[in-house]
């Protein structure tokens, strides 16, 4: 078994199985961050992964001179990157995500392999949801919504889109983007 001092040298020019060793030896280090620290839709594998990159460039820009050991230094950077993650998690524009299931933990996965595929599953969830969403929308929101989609709507709706300038349409279809989201985190939220 090989010294720490090789391992990170050895880790640090691209050798593979050093930064396995490496990683196994603070691997215990690595799971008490993961009792301590909860990242929305982060399994084990991918703690793991963000684990050895940290690890690798640790090893990287480990300098012996300093007074820290490798596996301090090595803790700092992965509570950096741990820290990073957090902050990403919760930035205002992913507070959604933290509504969301993956796939892979729902019944829905096996069913929709077995019935047909994820378009058909969404059009039946928009078709059965539709007119509560569509009564929340303006008449604008609402005209450009279906033109956007591009079902056949009265005539009034087109002819008031043709109206509109681009900057308003697009607008309008922003709005109607905003309201989905949230409507549809709402119905998660629900059921």
């Amino acid at each position: 078994m090989m010294e720490t001092k090789e391992l990170i040298l050895n880790a640090a020019n691209g050798d593979s199985q050093a930064l396995e060793q490496l990683f196994q030896r603070y691997r215990p280090m690595l799971k008490k961050m993961q009792q301590r620290y909860y990242l929305h839709l982060l399994d084990a594998d991918d703690w793991d992964q963000e684990a050895r990159l940290v690890c690798f460039r640790a090893a990287q820009r480990y300098r012996e001179d300093t007074r820290l050991t490798f596996g301090r230094y090595y803790q700092r950077c992965l509570l950096c990157r741990i820290y990073t993650l957090i902050r990403r998690q919760n930035a205002k524009k992913r507070q959604i995500d933290r509504h969301t299931v993956p796939l892979d933990k729902l019944e829905v996965k096996q069913q929709l392999s077995a019935r047909g595929s994820f378009q058909s599953f969404n059009q039946v969830f928009i078709r059965a949801n539709a007119t509560d969403f569509i009564r929340q929308l303006s008449d604008l929101e609402r005209a450009v919504f279906y033109q956007e989609l591009a079902i056949k709507h009265s005539a009034s709706s087109t002819f008031l889109v043709a109206e509109i300038t681009d900057l308003q349409r697009r607008n309008a279809l922003e709005r109607c983007r905003r309201k989905l989201k949230r409507y549809l985190a709402d119905q998660a939220l629900v059921q």
